[in-house]
C-alpha cells in the first residue's frame, strides 16, 4: 500500500510540473557541455546531476558525462567510462603509486586517448541541440578525499586539448567537493588526502601555473604534447562543501551540491540575459572572475549556495488523499442503521420464513402414515391396557418405530436442511441487501453484526430468537413426555364393541399412538431444525463481523498510514512551506466534494463508478479501494481549479486560512513576500565555511531562477534594488512554478578556508609518518 501511495503522489507531481514545464518554461543551456566526473567517489553525484539536468534541461540528451573511475562506475546511454590504474591497497602510497601507474602505463594513456577523441566527436555531433556551437565548457567534479584526482590535470588537459580540434574555444570550471562530516572512519586521511588536493589545486590556479606532457598518442604510439601555458588551469574553481558558511551541516549532506552544480553549469552556460527589470542584471562569467580575482596573482576561489521554494505539491497530492478518505470513511460511517427486526425481515429471518424454511425441509406426512404398516410383536390389547403409551410402544416395536422415524424422517430433514443453508449464506445477503445498498454500506453491515451496537443489533435479535425456540423446543419435548405417560386405558379410542378382534383394537391403538406420539415429535423436530438455523446464522454473524471488522481494521489502518505518510511530506517541505496543510486542503476537499454532490447527488462518490461503498473491499481487500482512490483524487478533485492556483497564491492562501476578517494576525501578500524572502536568503547561504572572511575580499552576487514576472520575483527585485551592496539578477524561466535562489561567492583563498585549516594538522602528521600523497617522477607543475 505504502508503493501504492507513493506512486500516487509521485504521479500527480511528474504531471503538474510536466504540465508547467513543457515547452517555454523548461530550462536550455547555450552551448554545448561536457561533465568530466573523476573517481569512485563522484559515481553517486554523476547520478544525481544526470538525472537533475534530465529533468531541467531542455536539451539534456546533448550532455555527455565522462566517469574517470578505478573500481566502480555507472552504464548509462550518455556516460563514457575512462578506465583508471587500479587502486593500491597500501594506503601510504596509494596516491603517489596511482600517478605513477598512469604516467608508466602506455597502453592504458592510449585507450583513454581513443576515449577523449570519441568523446570529443560525439560532443561535436550534437551541435544542433544548441544555440551556439563556437564554444564549449569542461565541469570537472571531484571529491577531494578520491586518490584518483591525483590525475586532475592530465584528464583535464587531454580532454581539453582533443575538444580544441573541434570548438574555437574551450574553457574548464572545476567543482570540489568537501566532506567534513564524517562518521569516524577514516576521517584523519580522508582529511589528509582532502588537504593534499586543495594544495594542488592551489597551484593550478596561480597566474603563473604551467603545465607540458606527452600525453596525445596516436593509433601508431606517436606521441604530442599537451600543453598549459602560464594562468591558472581552471576559469572557475568552485568549492563546495556539507556545511555552510555559518558552520552548518546540511541536512542532505554533500548530495545537497548535486543541485547546485546543475544550476551553476546552467549558470555559466546559458545565454545573456535580456533585460527584463532595471533592478535585475545578467550573470556574467567574465565579469565574475574578474570580481573574485586578487592583485597579488595568488589563486582566489568560488561558492555558492541554493535554496528554493516551489509549490510542495507531493505534499499537497498527499494531504488531498488524506482529506478525500477522512470524508469518505465519514460517509461510510453515516450510512443509515438498520432496525434489527427490520434487518431480520430484509435478511429473510423472520419468524415465518424461519418456518418456510424448515417447513420446506421435512419429509411429506405420507411417511408417518406409513408407520402404521410397521409390523406388531402381537402384544394383546388386554396386555396392553395396564401399560403406558412409552410401555406400549416398546413392547409392539421394540424400538423399530423410533428408528424408522429416525431414518425416514428426522435424518432426512436434517439433511435437506443441511444442504438448504450451505446455499443460502448470511454473507451475500447481508452484502447484497445492506453492503451494496447505498443507504446503508459497510459501516452499517458491521454495526449490524456487533454485539455490542444499539438499535441494530441482528445477533442479539437471533439470540432471543434462540432463547424462544428454545423455550418452545423444551415445552414441546416437556408436552410428549407426559404423553408417554399416559395410560393406554385411559385414551380415548373407539376399539368396537365386545366382538370386535383383538388385532382390530391394537391396529386402532397404534394408529392412535402414531398420531399423538409422532406428531409431537415432528413438532419437536420443526423446532429443533428451527433452532438450529438460528444458531447457524448466529454464528455466521459473528464470523461475518471479524470478518467486517477487519476490513474496518484496515481502513482504520489505512487512515492513520495516509496520515502519517502526509505529515512526513509535509514536514519534508520547507517549514514555511509546510503551513496550515491540513487546515487549507481539508477544507478546499471538503468545498469540492459539497460542489459535486450539488450537482451528481449527495454521496456520488460512493457509486461504483467512482469510489463505491464498501463492497469492493469487501470482495477484493483494501489495496482495490484504495486504487480507486487514488484515481478518484486525480481525476475528480486534483484537476479542479483550486488546485491550479499560482506558487504565491497557494502559499497565501494557505497562510490565511483560519484568519477570521478582523484577526490582526493576518497575513497579508507583502508580510508573506517579506517573510519568504528572508527564508530564501537564509537557506542560500553558501556551501563553504570561511575564517575571518573580511568584506574587501569577498564578492557576493544573487540570482533567482523563475518567472520576472511572478508577483514575488518583482517584489524581491523592487524592494532591494536602492540598498543592495550586492549583483542581483533573474534567470528568467517562463511559466516557473516556484522560485529557485543561488547566492555566488567568491574572492577567498586557500588559507581563509577552514575546512584546510581545520585539517592541515592531519596532512602533516600523516607526511611526517612516512605517507607520499604528491606526485612523484617525472614534475610537470610549475
Amino acid at each position: 500500500m505504502k508503493d501504492l501511495i507513493g506512486q500516487f503522489a509521485t504521479q500527480y507531481v511528474t504531471d503538474l510540473e510536466g504540465q508547467l514545464d513543457r515547452g517555454y518554461g523548461q530550462r536550455s543551456i547555450q552551448n554545448p557541455v561536457l561533465f568530466l566526473f573523476i573517481g569512485d567517489k563522484s559515481m553517486e553525484a554523476m547520478q544525481s546531476v544526470c538525472e537533475i539536468n534530465e529533468r531541467k534541461w531542455q536539451n539534456s540528451q546533448g550532455v555527455l558525462y565522462v566517469h574517470a573511475y578505478n573500481e566502480e562506475t555507472w552504464e548509462h546511454p550518455q556516460v563514457c567510462n575512462c578506465r583508471l590504474p587500479k587502486r593500491e591497497s597500501e594506503r601510504q602510497t596509494m596516491r603517489a603509486v596511482m600517478y605513477e601507474r598512469f604516467t608508466e602505463d602506455e597502453s592504458l594513456i592510449m585507450d583513454i586517448n581513443q576515449l577523449m577523441k570519441q568523446v570529443s566527436i560525439r560532443v561535436a555531433e550534437m551541435g544542433k541541440l544548441f544555440a551556439s556551437f563556437q564554444q564549449v565548457n569542461i565541469a570537472v567534479v571531484t571529491r577531494s578525499d578520491d586518490p584518483a584526482n591525483v590525475l586532475l590535470p592530465e584528464l583535464t588537459l587531454l580532454l581539453k586539448s582533443y575538444l580544441q580540434e573541434m570548438f574555437k574555444n574551450v574553457s574548464a570550471d572545476l567543482y570540489v567537493l568537501l566532506q567534513e562530516k564524517s562518521g569516524g572512519d577514516g576521517f584523519g586521511f580522508s582529511s589528509a588526502l582532502g588537504v593534499q588536493f586543495l594544495e594542488e589545486v592551489d597551484q593550478y590556479q596561480c597566474n603563473d601555473y604551467r603545465f607540458r606532457a606527452d600525453l596525445m598518442v596516436t593509433e601508431d604510439g606517436i606521441k604530442l604534447p599537451v600543453e598549459h601555458t602560464h594562468g591558472p588551469l581552471f576559469s572557475l574553481a568552485y568549492l563546495l562543501s556539507d556545511k555552510t558558511e555559518h558552520g552548518l551541516f546540511l541536512d542532505g549532506g554533500l548530495a545537497e551540491n548535486d543541485e547546485l552544480i546543475s544550476n551553476l553549469v546552467l549558470l555559466n552556460n546559458k545565454e545573456a540575459e535580456t533585460t527584463f527589470s532595471e533592478s535585475s542584471e545578467g550573470y556574467n562569467k567574465l565579469q565574475f572572475i574578474r570580481s573574485i580575482t586578487v592583485d597579488n596573482g595568488k589563486a582566489t576561489f568560488a561558492s555558492a549556495g541554493l535554496s528554493k521554494v516551489k509549490r510542495p505539491t507531493h505534499a499537497i497530492a498527499l494531504t488531498v488523499l488524506v482529506a478525500v478518505f477522512d470524508r469518505y470513511w465519514e460517509r461510510l460511517q453515516e450510512g443509515d442503521s438498520l432496525p434489527k427486526t427490520k434487518a431480520r425481515e430484509k435478511l429473510g429471518l423472520t419468524v415465518n420464513d424461519l418456518q418456510r424454511m424448515v417447513s420446506s425441509v421435512l419429509p411429506d406426512d405420507d411417511i408417518l402414515t406409513e408407520m402404521n404398516g410397521l409390523m406388531t410383536s402381537g402384544v394383546s390389547y388386554s396386555e396392553l391396557s395396564s401399560m403406558n403409551l412409552r410401555e406400549a410402544e416398546l413392547a409392539l416395536f421394540d424400538g423399530n418405530s423410533q428408528r424408522f422415524f429416525e431414518s425416514h424422517f428426522v435424518h432426512q430433514a436434517r439433511k435437506q436442511l443441511d444442504s438448504l443453508t450451505g446455499k443460502q449464506t448470511l454473507a451475500p445477503l447481508i452484502g447484497r441487501e445492506i453492503i451494496e445498498d447505498e443507504r446503508y454500506g459497510l459501516y452499517a453491515a458491521y454495526q449490524l453484526t456487533s454485539e455490542l451496537a444499539s438499535g441494530a443489533n441482528l445477533i442479539d435479535e437471533l439470540r432471543t430468537g434462540i432463547k424462544e425456540t428454545q423455550r418452545q423446543l423444551e415445552q414441546a419435548k416437556a408436552e410428549l413426555d407426559d404423553i408417554y405417560q399416559q395410560r393406554v386405558d385411559q385414551q380415548e379410542l373407539r376399539v368396537g364393541g365386545f366382538f370386535t378382534r383383538d388385532k382390530e383394537r391394537v391396529r386402532t391403538f397404534v394408529r392412535h399412538l402414531f398420531a399423538k406420539v409422532y406428531d409431537k415429535k415432528a413438532e419437536i423436530l420443526e423446532w429443533e431444525l428451527t433452532l438450529q438455523l438460528l444458531v447457524d446464522y448466529e454464528q455466521q454473524a459473528k464470523q461475518l463481523h471479524k470478518r467486517i471488522g477487519e476490513n474496518v481494521e484496515q481502513l482504520e489502518g489505512l487512515q492513520k498510514q495516509l496520515r502519517a505518510i502526509a505529515q512526513k511530506s509535509v514536514r519534508e517541505a520547507a517549514d514555511y512551506l509546510g503551513k496550515n496543510m491540513d487546515e487549507y486542503y481539508e477544507s478546499v476537499v471538503t468545498e469540492t466534494i459539497r460542489s459535486q454532490e450539488a450537482q451528481r447527488g449527495n454521496g456520488y462518490y460512493l457509486d461504483p463508478r467512482y469510489i463505491g461503498n464498501g463492497s469492493l473491499l469487501f470482495q477484493h481487500g483494501i489495496s482495490g479501494l484504495l486504487e480507486r482512490l487514488c484515481i478518484f483524487c486525480r481525476t475528480e478533485i486534483l484537476t479542479r481549479s483550486p488546485f491550479a492556483l499560482s506558487f504565491e497564491a497557494e502559499l497565501l492562501a494557505r497562510a490565511n486560512v483560519a484568519a477570521a476578517y478582523d484577526n490582526r494576525t493576518f497575513l497579508t501578500k507583502e508580510d508573506l513576500f517579506q517573510d519568504l524572502s528572508l527564508v530564501l536568503e537564509e537557506r542560500a547561504a553558501v556551501h563553504t565555511e570561511v575564517f575571518h572572511f573580511l568584506q574587501k575580499h569577498r564578492y557576493d552576487e544573487k540570482y533567482w531562477f523563475a518567472d520576472i514576472n511572478n508577483d514575488f520575483v518583482q517584489y524581491v527585485l523592487r524592494e532591494t534594488g536602492g540598498t543592495r551592496t550586492y549583483k542581483q539578477g533573474c534567470i528568467h524561466e517562463a511559466g516557473k512554478s516556484g522560485i529557485e535562489k543561488m547566492n555566488v561567492m567568491g574572492g577567498f583563498g586557500l588559507e581563509d578556508l577552514m575546512y584546510y585549516r581545520n585539517n592541515k594538522k592531519y596532512h602533516s602528521s600523516y607526511m611526517e609518518s612516512g605517507y607520499v600523497f604528491h606526485r612523484q617522477g617525472k614534475e610537470e607543475l610549475s
